[in-house]
């Protein structure tokens, strides 16, 4: 009888999935779109962003106002018997949506969902016009005021258009159509589950079936009862439940019906993954997944693409993290903002422990709107995203002082106000966000500084995350470790963990000698593995996450690449640098080994200088191969073998061999000294002033690191590197105009008297690189006149170049001549009969050169 009442329920059950129930479908397609103010009618196709290219274009600031999206939408007839909304995955950053020309809602925020009902605005049987209009124009009361990213304009998200029967669970409001799914007591026997809904448009008529199954799809729990009220919460119990970890990201599934009960028609239907696990994080255990310890460590994320802004498809994210977990994560920070609802599902499905948090970032407006508007988006966050098993951490704040901080010349009246004005808002946003959820962790990102804790900010959440840069924007990477332990020691109720780290790195810049600031991918490889050590080693450290996963798009960026925040793992498009397979190395168990060095296949060295090979291996020792000849082996310390092998000229075969792991890598050697000797085919390209070599991606090109002169070969008499401050080892961050080679020119020798080539008789072309670093520097030269004296500003940086004795530039004022900061190319023909000694002599200021190209005519 039990059986017969089951089949009965569950033929019933799979008959009303089958009738009409929810329709969800797109609506990204054929749009009209033009900004305020332009005649220009572009038709694009949603997600979309205006700011994809501008953002990236020198001597521009990036569009941010106003953009107009229009289309038409058919409605059919039968329509008028539904409830119709659309929803918004996510627009930046206020929406207002008009249906036949009138309002139908408006949101503020540009990283959370909203819906708005447009029901009565529609007319059944016709055309409905559709106008939205969205704004990313800074708002002093809305978050986030300014960061580090670029706060790209647009409909960026997908677009629904949602229709469900006159009665329907709740999708208009903070929740975005979401119903909770709560599991407040979970152990590896028990676990409780409470659903919490609300049905719209209730009445006395409506039936409420629900369904969970296990990960295999098998029916664990059910419930079939008639509504009585509009809010409902039902409590269901898992027994022996399957426990969802990184390891084993398990996912139960729930669905609920609600049926007329008079007719038996599905008036709307529901469906959401949930997982079962508790977690802990602990002062000096660390962080308790189901009661066993767990390392966190991962990435941060940011959620723009090459040429897309921040308008990428599903794909795209789903691409990312399967790359974040391949790499051997467990953890991602979703900084600064929650990204799109797929992100959440995608961690749940991959087995990623998340940190997702709200932009208020930098800075706090000191006013009723903006506290409102933070509160409001932590709130939306929480009800929109509870059911992901993944999300651990609601964070709220991140380094929400670093302005007050670095502002010189604020009072400090001004400065107490607006520490004020930040731990009031902390908390609220910590007040609201236990209101809404007790069992999950709260958390704020800090910078290094001692504000945090005397302000008694970081006191407020549960787990404080520190954005570190030691060895980068503060000297040491040893002194990572001291600071840990000193916080540590201080407040040691307190659960820390790295938010940030990492320096910025170019996969065109290669040296065996990387320094601070160089921006190579060899420093930002030794600064990540002195991170690990120092964090690891540290079992109260709850772990940390990579700044960033991918490079991404900061229009206030002057880096090696201007306009891109380079510290990722991997480049702007998703290409690998090193760091990515040195962590895949470190983090996971399938016999693994990488030969570091894709972009350093080039190896240009002195006749008896060694070649450098590092290899990454999760093995206790590598074997490497040279051109098929064995017997090289190496140890494996810090999950890297060095090798260091005296290699011939000319192209070689290497490969390396690691438990049941292969990998392969030509390498050609060139001795510098006979370089002179191969100008007939090659020129000489350096890159004068830097120890690192460049390779310019447009032409091939690899701009050599410098050297000194010495006999029977090239390079500098006098001088020095220049360094634009004592922190940075390495010329000067800012860009540089008019070239695409940026990092040749953000590189120099200053001071120096000549540049030797000693080359035979011939006709030969010499290009010398040059800007002028310093943005005060004067643009005019001023004369006395009637007189042949020159009198110079302190500021002014003026030069002869003489080229084998013969003057080529005389009184040369780059500020002057050609504007602070812009990529100047200087050519020669020379005809010589031995040698070619170019000389700088000053007349103010120190000489400066950035770049050599020597080619033979």
């Amino acid at each position: 009888m039990k059986l017969l009442k089951y089949l009965a329920f569950l033929l019933f059950f799979i008959a009303t999935k089958t009738e009409a129930q929810r329709l969800v479908k797109t609506i990204n397609s054929g749009w009209e779109f033009h900004l305020e103010n332009s005649e220009e009618i572009k038709k694009i196709n949603i997600p979309h962003t205006w700011n994809a290219k501008d953002a990236f274009i020198d001597n521009k600031e990036y569009f941010r106002g106003t953009g107009i999206y229009e289309k038409q939408l058919v409605v059919p007839d039968h329509w008028n018997k539904k409830a119709v909304f659309i929803r918004f995955e996510g627009a930046n950053q206020k929406t207002s949506l008009f249906i036949n020309d009138k309002l139908a809602g408006t949101h503020i925020g540009g990283y959370t969902a909203f819906v708005f009902e447009i029901t009565k605005f529609l007319n059944a049987g016709s055309a409905n016009s559709i106008r939205i209009e969205v704004d990313n124009s800074h708002n002093p009361d809305i978050p986030p005021l300014e960061a580090d990213f670029n706060f790209y304009g647009g409909i960026y998200r997908d677009l629904e258009l949602i229709i469900t029967g006159k009665s329907h669970f709740q999708l208009e409001g903070e929740a975005a159509g979401n119903l909770l799914i709560k599991t407040p007591e979970v152990n590896k026997e028990n676990a409780k589950v409470v659903f919490n809904g609300q049905v719209a448009n209730f009445n006395q008529n409506l039936d409420l079936k629900i369904q969970i199954t296990d990960p295999s799809g098998n029916k664990v729990s059910a419930y079939d009862k008639t509504l009585t009220t509009e809010e409902f919460s039902i409590d269901f119990s898992i027994e022996n439940p399957e426990l969802w970890s990184p390891d084993h990201p398990e996912l139960y599934t729930l669905e609920a019906n609600l049926i007329d009960s008079a007719s038996g028609e599905t008036l709307d239907s529901y469906s959401s993954k949930f997982g079962c696990r508790w977690f802990k994080a602990d002062p000096e255990k660390g962080f308790l997944l189901n009661g066993k310890p767990i390392k966190l460590i991962g990435a941060n994320r940011h959620q723009d693409f090459e040429n897309m802004g921040n308008a990428v498809p599903n794909a795209i994210h789903r691409k990312d993290y399967q790359m974040i977990k391949d790499m051997g994560a467990n953890f991602i920070r979703t900084a600064h903002y929650p990204q799109d609802p797929e992100v959440y599902r995608i961690c749940d499905e991959l087995g990623l422990l998340v940190w997702t948090e709200v932009p208020v970032i930098n800075d706090v407006t000191d006013s009723e709107a903006y506290h409102q508007n933070a509160i409001d988006m932590q709130r939306e966050q929480i009800l929109q995203l509870y059911n992901h098993p993944s999300i651990v951490f609601w964070g709220y704040m991140n380094e929400i002082f670093i302005r007050l901080v670095f502002t010189g010349d604020m009072s400090e009246v001004d400065k107490n106000a607006k520490i004020k004005t930040s731990v009031a808002l902390a908390k609220k946003l910590e007040a609201e966000t236990k209101k809404l959820d007790t069992s999950r962790l709260s958390v704020m990102a800090l910078h290094e500084n001692d504000l945090y804790n005397t302000s008694g900010i970081a006191d407020i959440p549960d787990v404080i995350g520190w954005n570190l840069y030691f060895g980068w924007y503060t000297m040491g990477l040893e002194n990572l470790g001291k600071f840990l332990d000193e916080q540590h020691k201080k407040y040691p109720e307190r659960p820390i963990l790295i938010s940030e780290y990492g320096p910025g790195s170019d996969s065109r810049i290669q040296t065996n000698d990387p320094k601070p600031w160089d921006y190579s991918e060899a420093y930002q490889l030794k600064s990540h593995v002195s991170y690990l050590n120092q964090v690891i080693e540290r079992d109260y450290m709850l772990g940390m996450a990579a700044w960033n996963f991918a490079d991404f798009g900061s229009s206030g960026r002057q880096d090696s690449r201007p306009y891109i925040n380079q510290k990722g793992l991997v480049n702007f498009n998703r290409e690998p640098k090193d760091v990515y397979y040195y962590y895949k190395a470190r983090l996971t168990d399938k016999d693994f080994v990488y030969i570091a060095g894709k972009n350093f296949e080039h190896r240009f060295i002195k006749k008896d200088q060694p070649v450098l090979i590092k290899v990454f291996s999760n093995a206790e020792q590598v074997e490497l191969t040279i051109n098929d000849t064995p017997g090289k082996t190496s140890g494996v310390i810090d999950n890297i073998a060095t090798f260091s092998l005296n290699l011939p000229e000319g192209k070689h075969l290497i490969k390396a061999v690691s438990g049941d792991a292969t990998f392969q890598r030509h390498i050609e050697v060139r001795f510098r000294v006979n370089l002179i000797k191969d100008l007939n085919k090659n020129p000489i390209t350096i890159n004068v002033g830097s120890h690192s070599d460049f390779i310019d991606e447009e032409t091939g090109e690899i701009w050599i690191a410098d050297q000194a002169f010495s006999e029977n070969n090239f390079g500098y008499m006098g001088g020095e590197t220049f360094q634009q401050s004592e922190n940075k080892f390495q010329g000067t961050a800012a860009n540089i105009k008019l070239t695409a080679k940026e990092p040749v020119y953000q590189t120099m020798r200053q001071g120096l008297n000549s540049y030797n080539f000693e080359v035979p008789e011939g006709t030969y072309r010499v290009s010398l690189l040059m800007t002028e670093p310093n943005r005060a520097a004067s643009t005019n030269n001023i004369y006395n006149l009637g007189s042949d004296q020159k009198n110079f500003s302190e500021e002014t940086r003026v030069f002869d170049i003489l080229i084998n004795e013969q003057m080529v530039e005389n009184d040369l004022n780059l500020a002057a001549d050609y504007g602070v900061l812009q990529a100047v190319e200087l050519n020669y023909e020379i005809v010589t009969e031995e040698n070619i000694k170019i000389e700088f002599r000053s007349k103010s200021g120190k000489t400066i050169l950035s770049g050599i190209r020597l080619e033979k005519l």
